[in-house]
C-alpha cells in the first residue's frame, strides 16, 4: 500500500510488538526484530490512540514523522480525521480546528500513545503539488516479500523433495517459484502474510507417432473478422484443434468470441496482452481446463495487471455480469505457461511452434505452426518500425508458410514517419505548458503511455520544471515495465543504469497519482497528464478531460487509434466552441484538441512487405474495418494469393477457393506463374521442351497446345512466347487491309469496343466491322 504517512521511533521489536519507553504497539504483518530506529505506518482508533504498526522497517537515521492528507473531520475535542488514501485514514491530535477538505502536510510527534501535530502547512499547497504527490512511503514491500518467500520455501522442498527451484519472483505481494523435479515443471504461488501455497504441475507432452496426423489445415475466425475486437481463431491442423488468442470486445452486448464453434482444444496460444487478444482467456480456460496455455514471458508478466484490470472493470459495470471471477483469474495465471521468443518448441507430438518478435508491445509475438508438410503464420498485432519500448518485427525472422493470417488495422493507409510524429507531439506539449496550460494525453496504458513518458523525459526541449503525472491503468502497467527491464530494448536498460533511477515513474519528473483525491492538484498548475483510457471511454482520463475541456490554454492530445463511436473520436471531429456531452454533462470545447499517429500497428506498406516475405498460398485478412480489409484486398494481392476476408464462423480450408474466385483465376493461382523451358538445338533449327508436369497438369497448356503454333517476340535479350489463335490471325488480317475497320480503331481493347458513343460500346466486335465513331490509332477521325 502506497501512502503519504510514516512515523519513526527508537525502540525494540520483539514478540510481535514495537516497544519504545512505556509505549507498546502491536506489529501487523512480518517484520525484523531487535533494537534500532523503526519506521512504520500507524493504525489509530477514533480517539487517536495508536493501535498498530504496518510495514515496520529498520532504518539507519532518525527521520521526522510526516503525514500528508486531506482533512475529513475536525472536532472540538482536539482530534482530526485525516484521509491519506482510499484505504488509509488516521486520527491525529491537533491544538486547533483544521479546515475540512483541505490537504495539509503535518509534522508529527509521538507521545502519550498518540500522534500529535506539531506543525501543519496548507498555504500555497498548489505550488507544492508535484512535491506533495511525489511524497511516497519508502517502499519496503519488496524486502518484506523476499523475507516471506524465504519463510515459505521450506514448505516447497517438503512437498517436492529434490526440487530444483529458481529464484522467487516477487510481484506486489505475490510470490512465485518455478522448478523441476523428475523432469516435471512445477509452478508454486504464495502471498505475503499467508502460509498457504498453490501448486501446479505442467502436463508433459504425450509421445505418439506423428504419422497418424491427416493432411488437414483449416482456420475458423471466432472474432475480429471484418472488425476489431475479440480476436480469436480456431485452427485445425492434423488431428489437433488449436486456439490462437482469446480477446474481448470493448463494447456491445456480446464481449466474447464465438466459443461455441470450439469442440475440445488441445492447445491455446496467446500473441500479446492487450484485452482484445487476452481478455477472455480466463473464460476459455474455465471451459477447457485441460488445454495447455502458452505465451511469451513478457506477455505473462503484463497479463497479470491487464486481466486484473479487466476483472475490476467488469465488477463495476452494472450492465453485464462479470465474465470471470478472482478464482478463475488466479487459476489462469497460475497455469499460463511461457516459451521464449525465437525458440522452437513442440507442445504436442509433431507440432512445431515458434514465437517471433512482433514489435507491437512488450512480449508481443507472431505465432508460427508447422505439422508435417503444412504450415501457418498468425501475425497477431505487429509493427515493423522500432519504438522506444519495443524492437520492430524483422522480415528476416519470418518463414514462408502455406497460410498467412495477418491483421489489417491500417490496411487502407500509410503512416507518417514515427519520429516526426513524436517530435511534433513533444513540441505541441511544450508550447501548451509554456503558456501556462496543462495537457491531457489519453493513452493506451500498455506500450503507448510508456513511450510518451520516455519521449518527454529524454527531450532536450521539454521544460525540466513541468511535472508529468500518470494515472489509472497507466500507473500499474508502468510498474510492471519498471520491474521487467529485461524485456525492454537495450536503450531503456542503459538509461536506467546511467541514471540509477527508474526509467519511467521516478517520483521526480514522472509522478504516479496514487489517490483520486489528488487529481485536482495534477491540473492546478502547468503539467502533463498521461492517463487511461486512450479513447476516453472510461478511467481517469475522463475526469481530466472534463476539467480541461473548457480551458482555453489547455490541450487534449490523442496519440493513436480511436474507435469510430468512442468519445475520443467524437471529440477529435469537433470544432472549438461546439458542445460535447461526457457522462451526461455538457462541455463547451475551448481546449486545443489534436491527434498524433504513434500507432503500434504497421501500415499498408508494412503489411505488403510481410505478405511478400511469407509467400502464402492462402492469405486471410482480419482485425480491421471492412473498408480497410477490402481496400487492401483490391490491390494486387488477389493476383498472387488466395485472399479471404472471412466472417465469424466461416471455415477456410487449405486448397479450397472462395466462391467468388473465377475458374481462370483459380487456375492461375494453382499453378506456377513461371516455368523453365529446355532449348534443344539441332542442325535445322531448335526445339523448346515444356516440362511434362506442365503438359499434364496445367489447364492453360491445353489451350496453348490446341493452337498448334506460337509467336515469339524479342524483348531486349529475352524472348516472349504468345499463342497464335484464330482471333489473332483475323485481327492481323483486318489490320493489314485497306478498310478503316474496328481492328484499326484506338478504342478496341482486348476484342471489346470502349468508345462510349458507339452502339457497340462494351460489346465484343468483329475486327472487320465498320463504325461511325471510328478513331484511327493516330487520333485522326476518318
Amino acid at each position: 500500500m502506497q501512502t503519504s504517512i510514516f512515523c519513526c521511533l527508537v525502540g525494540t521489536v520483539s514478540n510481535g510488538y514495537l516497544c519504545s519507553n512505556d509505549i507498546k504497539i502491536k506489529v501487523k504483518g512480518n517484520s525484523e526484530s531487535g533494537d534500532g530506529i523503526w519506521q512504520f505506518i500507524p493504525v489509530t482508533d477514533s480517539n487517536g490512540v495508536v493501535m498498530g504498526a504496518f510495514d515496520v522497517l529498520r532504518i539507519e537515521e532518525i527521520q521526522a514523522s510526516i503525514c500528508i492528507g486531506r482533512v475529513a473531520q475536525s472536532s472540538k475535542n482536539g482530534t482530526a480525521l485525516i484521509k491519506v488514501s482510499e484505504r488509509c485514514k488516521v486520527t491525529l491530535h491537533s491544538s486547533r480546528r483544521l479546515q475540512t477538505g483541505i490537504i495539509y502536510r503535518f509534522e508529527l510527534e509521538f507521545r502519550d500513545g498518540g500522534l500529535y501535530i506539531i506543525s501543519d502547512q496548507s498555504e500555497n499547497i498548489i505550488e507544492l503539488a508535484p512535491e506533495l504527490l511525489a511524497s511516497q512511503q519508502p517502499n519496503n514491500r519488496k524486502s518484506l516479500d523476499q523475507n516471506w518467500a524465504a519463510r515459505l520455501e521450506p514448505q516447497i522442498y517438503e512437498h517436492y523433495p529434490g526440487i530444483q527451484l529458481k529464484a522467487a519472483i516477487l510481484s506486489k505481494g505475490i510470490v512465485e517459484w518455478e522448478g523441476m523435479v523428475d523432469n516435471r515443471k512445477i509452478r508454486v504461488q504464495g502471498e505475503s502474510g499467508s502460509t498457504a501455497l498453490t501448486f501446479h504441475e505442467f502436463t508433459p507432452k504425450l509421445k505418439e507417432s506423428v504419422e497418424t496426423h491427416p493432411d488437414i489445415l483449416r482456420v475458423t475466425p471466432l472474432g475480429a473478422a471484418r472488425s476489431i475486437g475479440a480476436s480469436c481463431l480456431r485452427v485445425e491442423i492434423g488431428n489437433y484443434e488449436i486456439v490462437l488468442d482469446a480477446g474481448t470486445r470493448p463494447k456491445g452486448s456480446n464481449p466474447l468470441p464465438a466459443f461455441e464453434h470450439l469442440e475440445n482444444p488441445n492447445l491455446i496460444l496467446i500473441t500479446h496482452a492487450h484485452q482484445d487478444h487476452i481478455g477472455a482467456l480466463p473464460v476459455l480456460h474455465s471451459m477447457f481446463p485441460t488445454a495447455a496455455m502458452i505465451c511469451t514471458p513478457g506477455t505473462r508478466e503484463i497479463a497479470r495487471v491487464m486481466l486484473s484490470d479487466c476483472l475490476k472493470v467488469q465488477q463495476i459495470n452494472e450492465d453485464f455480469e462479470p465474465l470471470f471471477d478472482e478464482t478463475e483469474l488466479q487459476q489462469t495465471l497460475l497455469q499460463l505457461d511461457t516459451q521464449p521468443i525465437g525458440a522452437e518448441f513442440e507442445p504436442l507430438p509433431g507440432l512445431k511452434v515458434r514465437f517471433i518478435n512482433a514489435g507491437h508491445i512488450v512480449g508481443a509475438a507472431c505465432i508460427y505452426l508447422q505439422l508435417g508438410n503444412k504450415s501457418l503464420l498468425y501475425t497477431g498485432d505487429y509493427n515493423l518500425a522500432n519504438s522506444r519500448t519495443t524492437e520492430g518485427l524483422k522480415l528476416t525472422d519470418l518463414p514462408q508458410a502455406d497460410v498467412l493470417i495477418t491483421e489489417a488495422t491500417y490496411g487502407a493507409s500509410v503512416h507518417s514517419k514515427r519520429n516526426e510524429q513524436e517530435s511534433e507531439l513533444v513540441a505541441n506539449i511544450t508550447q501548451v505548458v509554456q503558456r501556462g496550460g496543462s495537457v491531457l494525453i489519453p493513452a493506451f496504458a500498455l506500450g503507448r503511455a510508456q513511450e510518451i513518458i520516455l519521449a518527454l523525459k529524454t527531450s532536450s526541449t521539454f521544460p525540466d520544471n513541468i511535472p508529468i503525472y500518470i494515472d489509472g491503468l497507466v500507473r500499474a502497467v508502468t510498474d510492471v515495465f519498471a520491474d521487467n527491464l529485461q524485456f525492454l530494448p537495450r536503450s531503456v536498460q542503459n538509461l536506467a543504469n546511467a541514471s540509477r533511477t527508474e526509467p519511467f515513474a521516478d517520483n521526480i519528473k514522472v509522478i504516479p497519482i496514487s489517490d483520486p483525491s489528488y487529481r485536482p492538484l495534477a491540473i492546478a498548475k502547468p503539467s502533463v497528464i498521461i492517463a487511461s483510457s486512450g479513447m476516453l471511454t472510461g478511467g481517469p482520463s475522463v475526469y481530466y478531460a472534463q476539467g480541461l475541456l473548457e480551458r482555453e490554454n489547455a490541450a487534449i492530445f490523442f496519440s493513436g487509434y480511436t474507435d469510430e463511436e468512442s468519445p475520443g473520436r467524437l471529440l477529435q471531429e469537433m470544432k472549438t466552441g461546439e458542445v460535447v456531452t461526457i457522462d451526461e454533462k455538457d462541455y463547451t470545447v475551448k481546449a486545443t484538441v489534436k491527434k498524433f499517429n504513434l500507432s503500434a500497428h504497421t501500415d499498408r506498406a508494412g503489411i505488403g512487405s510481410v505478405i511478400a516475405k511469407v509467400k502464402p498460398r492462402h492469405l486471410i485478412l482480419i482485425h480491421g474495418s471492412k473498408d480497410a480489409l477490402h481496400d487492401l484486398a483490391r490491390s494486387d494481392l488477389q493476383k498472387h494469393y488466395i485472399v479471404h476476408i472471412p466472417s465469424v464462423g466461416e471455415i477456410i480450408e487449405y486448397g479450397v477457393f472462395p466462391k467468388f474466385v473465377t475458374n481462370s483465376t483459380q487456375i492461375a493461382l494453382s499453378h506456377e506463374k513461371e516455368i523453365q523451358l529446355e532449348i534443344i538445338s539441332e542442325h535445322d533449327g531448335a526445339w523448346i521442351r515444356v516440362p511434362q508436369n506442365v503438359v499434364e497438369e496445367d489447364p492453360r497448356w491445353q489451350t496453348l497446345g490446341q493452337v498448334g503454333a506460337v509467336r515469339a517476340k524479342w524483348h531486349n535479350n529475352g524472348l516472349m512466347l504468345m499463342p497464335v489463335t484464330a482471333k489473332t490471325i483475323a485481327l492481323e488480317k483486318a489490320k493489314a487491309g485497306l478498310t478503316n475497320c474496328c481492328a484499326k480503331c484506338q478504342f478496341l481493347k482486348a476484342g471489346f469496343c470502349n468508345h462510349e458513343d458507339s452502339p457497340m460500346y462494351q460489346l465484343s466486335v468483329d475486327p472487320n466491322g465498320v463504325c461511325p465513331n471510328f478513331v484511327i490509332n493516330n487520333n485522326t477521325v476518318i
